[in-house]
């Protein structure tokens, strides 16, 4: 049976200057192109993020069996397995073996209960050591596309952001990534990249460039799922043109989905951009009662070049994703035929929802440690108080009712409704507000809304009224900026201020009672109808959706 490498050494790219505990431990180690060199008496640590094993991750994939540890290079190797605890000192560590290696040196481990984490150590001898290839390879499963050839279907579409658009694709283009990836799809939504393509980078022949309006970021996914079905045999990876993604992870995304034992969705975690090793997000949940997403591990912004496997308590193999954030989500060939096209929703909850839409399909969800990009926080995109606070409100209450979510979403609402207008944040109340009312007339807004919402969230932001004059004295909350601010510190503020610029919170108790006054009447209808709505959404959620619907989009 021959073996397919499921992981090899990772390091960083030529130029990159994200801290290289990112890929091993080591004082004084140094790198020789594709090789790494300790010194003598010195030690390579590859329990890291980017290089130890996630065995326990692949077993629940690929079933019991063994993987086969492929080293090239000289010293004394450690290989190590460990499970980690549900706090940082309650994990395990066991020495499996240690072996001279002087040239290359095979072992067969195995793929059993109570191990999560494989890692190796290399210790220099008299003459120092080096590391020139590090494969882990999966052995005694018959995976579902086992010697079948595909290769890679990208979409990535795009508004106005044209570098970080070329580079994406000039970093897929990448000629060691000629095996993995077939065809790049790009999606221009603001008509803008083909006059920024000053090099020609859009002319390759391996990019499909498709014009049209902008229909959000679900139009544009779903216009590129809707091209890659001209490729049917091949898996797709949706990816934001923000989103920098490093080939060797793009290359284990293929090898795992080619090997997984039953059509798996395969997500990546998200590690913040803006310092390169806080891992923001790994395994999502959604949770039914209140319809929020998060965290269905124990990630909250964990810095991921520190400690070793066993004391990432963060993370267990026992985590169960239930979508995949399309920041970059592999889906395996078949899958957009069998799925359909995302939910219309301009902006958020498309993934969430086909993540949903999958599960209740039979397709299994999953994220593996070691599999990441890095993409902007929330914190940095600032979204709660701007016009998507509209479409992402409403898109989770319509999505919470044709998922059959209880009436505790509308309580979870008007609670946090009631922070809200608390802590002095009254663009937010309006915006919630007009969301809900839309969810209250019916689902027929899915019909028309990617080329409405925006304008139509924009025009209610120009309308209201200024803020009022800070006040001397008093209770003024002074905050560096709203990336800071809790509801809390509102709470019994006169005003926050933003030393920033941003526009400031000022208290205004006329415009909170009245806020209040509308908050408590629609959140009272949207009960008493839930029922209702639970099954007008259901049922038109599923048609506009389909193919047919979306065709109709695009022609539009």
């Amino acid at each position: 049976m021959p073996h397919t490498d499921l992981q090899r050494l990772q390091l960083p790219r030529d130029g990159e200057d994200r801290s290289t505990d990112l890929y091993w431990h080591g004082e004084s180690v140094t790198r020789d192109g594709d090789a790494l060199l300790v010194p003598a008496g010195g030690t390579l640590d590859l329990g890291t993020w980017f290089n130890a094993a996630p065995v326990g991750w692949w077993r629940s994939l690929l079933g019991s069996g063994h993987l086969r540890l492929r080293v090239r290079g000289r010293g004394s190797l450690t290989v190590f397995a460990g499970t980690a605890g549900r706090t940082p000192t309650t994990g395990t560590r066991d020495v499996v073996g240690r072996y001279d290696l002087d040239g290359t040196r095979e072992l067969h481990l195995p793929r059993t209960e109570g191990t999560d984490w494989y890692w190796i150590a290399l210790e220099g001898d008299t003459d120092g050591g080096r590391l020139e290839a590090v494969e882990w390879a999966s052995g005694g499963g018959l995976g579902r596309n086992r010697g079948r050839a595909t290769r890679v279907t990208v979409v990535s579409p795009t508004y106005r952001r044209e570098t970080d658009c070329l580079e994406q694709v000039v970093r897929l283009l990448d000629p060691a990534l000629a095996e993995t990836v077939g065809r790049v799809v790009v999606v221009d939504q603001g008509d803008s990249l083909r006059a920024a393509d000053t090099h020609g980078v859009l002319d390759d022949a391996r990019v499909v460039l498709i014009e049209q309006p902008n229909l959000g970021g679900s139009g544009g996914y779903g216009r590129g799922m809707r091209e890659s079905l001209r490729w049917p045999d091949d898996p797709v990876l949706l990816l934001d043109d923000d989103a920098e993604i490093a080939g060797e992870s793009l290359r284990r995304l293929h090898a795992l989905s080619m090997q997984t034992r039953e059509p798996t969705i395969l997500g990546t975690g998200l590690v913040s951009a803006e310092d390169g090793t806080t891992l923001e997000a790994l395994a999502e949940k959604v949770d039914r009662r209140t319809f929020h997403w998060g965290a269905a591990d124990g990630v909250a912004s964990e810095p991921v070049d520190t400690g070793s496997p066993d004391r990432w308590s963060f993370t267990h193999a026992s985590d169960r994703a239930e979508y995949t954030g399309w920041w970059g989500t592999f889906l395996p060939a078949g899958t957009v035929a069998r799925l359909g096209l995302p939910a219309p929703y301009f902006l958020k909850w498309d993934d969430a929802e086909y993540g949903l839409r999958a599960r209740r399909a039979g397709v299994l969800v999953a994220a593996v440690p070691g599999i990441n990009v890095w993409h902007p926080t929330w914190a940095a995109k600032g979204s709660l108080s701007s016009w998507s606070s509209w479409p992402m409100h409403r898109n989770r209450l319509a999505t919470a009712a044709a998922y059959g979510s209880g009436s505790g979403v509308v309580r979870d609402s008007l609670l946090h409704q009631v922070k809200h207008v608390l802590s002095l944040q009254y663009t937010t109340v309006e915006l919630w507000n007009a969301a809900l009312a839309e969810v209250l007339d019916g689902p027929g807004w899915m019909s028309g809304d990617l080329t409405a919402v925006r304008p139509r969230a924009q025009a209610l932001l120009d309308e209201l009224p200024p803020a009022g004059s800070v006040p001397d004295g008093g209770r003024v909350v002074r905050l560096p900026s709203p990336a800071e601010f809790g509801w809390r510190d509102g709470l019994r503020a006169s005003a926050v201020v933003f030393e920033d610029g941003s526009t400031s919170l000022v208290r205004d108790r006329a415009r909170a009672r009245r806020l209040l006054s509308t908050t408590v009447r629609l959140h009272g209808r949207a009960l008493r109808r839930w029922r209702s709505l639970r099954s007008a959404y259901a049922a038109a959620l599923p048609q506009e959706a389909a193919a047919e619907a979306w065709e109709a989009r695009f022609d539009g």
